[in-house]
């Protein structure tokens, strides 16, 4: 694919920049540019057109009705080709030039200024940073990710109260599951992304999403400029992660590019752990053995931009594989030295985007197949201890459980309609609609068989389909201070597989439901201020997983219903800007009324997932950031969320609004970067970054609430091994520092992080302990 595009754009074709502005420097747009006289474009509404030429010289003229100027230029590819023209426009029209401000706004400020609870997190100056993008979301305010370990560990996010499916994640616009574990919050390098649009409580309408509790959109790179740019990055722990992302265009504005990462880690952190020596149990650290990831995932595209039939066409085929050792199960006491998951996954996907009657009508439509292979091998007869050594022979198969062979294959296909249509200068409709169906098919000799039909139940296809719809009507009012938007929704879903029971009954099954869902929102906006209310009736579809399970250790259940909840959002911001500093506020309040949570049900000999619980979250998030100048960044932000249960079965109504176990309620971070220019050379600059996270202890099971300890006070003995940390600290506290240098070239980049400093033992879930201090050493290079 690359020495494909290479050839193809072998004419060395680079941007090239016309700026036309009049005799005062006010930019000019519409104007005509004309290449060897002939018209190709006109000028932006910043004075600007882009084009794409070859090496070479040409005569370039630009004109409008009062006037015209005319040069020759010379282009020369791999360097800066940006050229002035200048025009004198009629006294009226620098009436209209001195009358109006047209002020362009970033993507991200538009997103973050719409009506919902939004934070954005942009990328684009991030490149040269170290790890994936689980680490910077976890930055964010409000946002708590959680994981079972380093690189490859599946990552649970926690957002606004509510964790795990509730919040769902999605890769421009398309849930993330199609893509596979090779492109996860988890093995995602922050080379790969453009941005990452965090919603909180609130779904925008354009993702037609069944979330619960809000949602993550990460953005892939785009450009309207080539590109070329490659990463490396080794680490502690053997840890290896590469990325290479490229972009062509040519003057016929035909492109295309290459999106790709690869992931490598041991893993092999020290952790304490309970070994058994020839009198008593005693806690040593120990490296783990048995933790291995490795990923790859590629993404290859071509394309056509600004064509009479399409604004941009894109064909795009992804091919992704994971590999993942699993070393222990949630309480660290079970260790495995031999079973282990693999996938592969191959994607299609084909984006179209147009503009209809005179851009009043926009369409967005997007549409993708995934197929993918999985393994889950648990088949060994022997036992092994924390120091690696086998401790049994001649054992059942399976050391998780009762053993697995487990080969699947599942194909998925997903849409997207999105449209917007103009009815005014100050009144929209939108619509949307996300369909997504998947068919699962598989066996495992070692796992769920019926003993009554004596069949392997995963060689019964399962499929599950649904389709959500949502409409919507955007206003502006008050000189656009006030923008407003209200939204219905539609949620549906249907379903057909294999049931069996605990006493191995099998019988084919069916689930068809339908739900119905609004949202409002209103923003208000004055000179620094910004001010939002939003709410959302929210539904949340049980998936393919929760109903059918996984054929191991957890059981089907056709009778799932939704999760509901009503989510409240107040939100408020002041900016003091001066010309060389600004201190900006912002906070959130939020409430959450959630019913059916969809909880996993502990029984013998089998799990599943069953309606169960109902909770009620009230919470707040506080930030404050302040920049001077170029040189200067810090901030901090906390948040709280009082996640209690409602209990009303008399045998659970001792743990009626009780806080909810094993989720963090109070968190924080705080940050500082600095910037200097010219220090070894002209042109070179050196960052420095310090970054600290705060979690308050949290409780691993549910207590009474009048059990509950004081927020900042001691813990009873009876409470210590119930809480993490179980040592007496009062919540785990890490630093991270990083040293970044880019040369005098503007093409490359050094960095050096330290994680975890003070090597401190930090907790996600339950007792699984996350890696202490490890070193990062990057390498960026840009090629054009």
């Amino acid at each position: 694919m690359f020495m494909f595009l290479v050839g193809l754009f072998s004419a060395n074709a680079c941007p090239v920049y016309i700026h036309i502005e009049d005799h005062l420097g006010n930019p000019l747009s519409g104007i005509t540019v004309l290449v060897d006289n002939k018209p190709v474009g006109i000028s932006n509404k910043a004075g600007v057109l882009e084009l794409s030429l070859a090496d070479g010289t040409y005569n370039i003229e630009v004109k409008n009705n009062q006037s015209k100027s005319a040069q020759t230029i010379s282009v020369v590819c791999g360097e800066t080709n940006h050229f002035k023209f200048t025009l004198n426009a009629s006294d009226s029209n620098l009436a209209n030039l001195n009358e109006v401000l047209v002020q362009n706004k970033s993507v991200k400020k538009q997103i973050e200024e719409s009506p919902f609870s939004v934070q954005v997190i942009d990328f684009k100056k991030q490149y040269e940073k170290a790890g994936d993008v689980g680490d910077y979301l976890n930055r964010a305010s409000g946002v708590k990710l959680r994981t079972d370990g380093n690189i490859g560990s599946q990552v649970q996010i926690n957002l606004g109260g509510l964790q795990g499916k509730a919040v769902r994640i999605f890769k421009d616009g398309i849930p993330i599951e199609l893509f596979g574990h090779g492109f996860s919050l988890g093995t995602i390098p922050v080379n790969m992304l453009d941005r990452v649009e965090i919603y909180k409580g609130v779904m925008p309408v354009y993702l037609a999403s069944d979330a619960l509790g809000g949602g993550v959109n990460l953005v892939t790179r785009t450009s309207n400029k080539n590109f070329a740019e490659v990463s490396y990055e080794i680490a502690s722990f053997n840890t290896h992660r590469a990325t290479a992302n490229f972009y062509l265009q040519n003057k016929n504005n035909f492109y295309g590019g290459f999106n790709g990462s690869f992931n490598y880690s041991d893993n092999d952190y020290k952790v304490n752990v309970p070994i058994q020596n020839a009198t008593n149990e005693e806690f040593r650290d120990v490296k783990r053995f048995h933790d291995m990831t490795r990923s790859n995932y590629g993404e290859a595209f071509v394309g056509l931009k600004d064509k009479s039939w399409a604004d941009d066409l894109r064909l795009t085929l992804i091919y992704s594989d994971f590999y993942k050792q699993i070393q222990n199960d949630a309480g660290m006491v079970s260790v495995y030295g031999q079973a282990f998951s693999k996938e592969q996954n191959y994607t299609g996907m084909i984006n179209y985007r147009k503009k209809f009657f005179d851009d009043k009508l926009k369409v967005s439509f997007l549409t993708n197949y995934s197929h993918f292979n999985t393994k889950f091998i648990d088949t060994t007869t022997v036992r092994y201890n924390w120091l690696g050594e086998i401790i049994a022979e001649n054992m059942q198969p399976g050391e998780i459980r009762s053993g697995n062979n487990q080969r699947m294959k599942y194909n998925f296909v997903s849409s997207r309609l999105n449209m917007e249509y103009q009815l005014s200068d100050r009144n929209f409709l939108e619509f949307s609609e996300l369909y997504y169906s998947q068919r699962r098919k598989g066996s495992d000799p070692l796992g769920a068989v019926s003993i009554i039909d004596g069949i392997d139940v995963l060689t019964v296809p399962a499929t599950y389909r649904k389709d959500n719809m949502a409409l919507a009507w955007r206003s502006l009012w008050l000189e656009s201070k006030l923008e407003s938007i209200v939204a219905a929704k539609y949620y549906h879903y249907n379903t057909e597989g294999y049931t069996t029971d605990n006493y191995g009954f099998a019988w084919t099954s069916s689930k068809d439901d339908s739900q119905f869902g609004y949202l409002g929102g209103l923003k208000w906006e004055n000179n620094n201020y910004l001010l939002k209310l939003s709410y959302e009736y929210a539904t949340r579809l049980p998936d393919e997983f929760e109903i059918f399970g996984d054929a191991r250790l957890v059981k089907e259940n056709l009778d799932l219903d939704p999760e509901k909840s009503h989510n409240l959002n107040l939100n408020g911001q002041y900016t003091i800007a001066k010309e060389k500093s600004s201190l900006t506020f912002s906070g959130n309040l939020f409430y959450r009324k959630v019913k059916d949570i969809i909880f996993l049900q502990l029984d013998i000999p089998f799990n599943r997932y069953i309606n169960y619980e109902n909770s009620e979250i009230k919470g707040f998030e506080f930030e404050t950031n302040y920049t001077h100048r170029k040189w200067l960044n810090t901030g901090f932000n906390i948040t709280y969320q009082d996640i209690r249960r409602k209990e009303s079965e008399s045998r659970n109504k001792y743990l009626d609004d009780s806080r909810a176990p094993n989720i963090p309620f109070l968190f924080g971070n705080f940050w500082a970067s600095t910037y200097f220019g010219n220090v070894f050379e002209k042109g070179d600059s050196l960052n420095f970054t310090w970054n600290a996270n705060y979690t308050h202890r949290f409780f691993l099971v549910a207590i009474p609430k009048n059990q509950e300890p004081p927020l900042f006070g001691s813990v009873k003995d009876f409470q210590t091994s119930l809480i993490i940390p179980q040592d007496g600290r009062l919540g785990q506290f890490s630093n991270d520092l990083g040293v970044y240098y880019h040369l005098a070239d503007q093409k490359t980049t050094v960095s050096v992080e330290c994680r975890n400093i003070g090597d401190v033992k930090l907790y996600d879930n339950f007792n699984v302990q996350r890696p202490g201090r490890s070193f990062h050493l990057k390498l960026v290079y840009n090629f054009f």
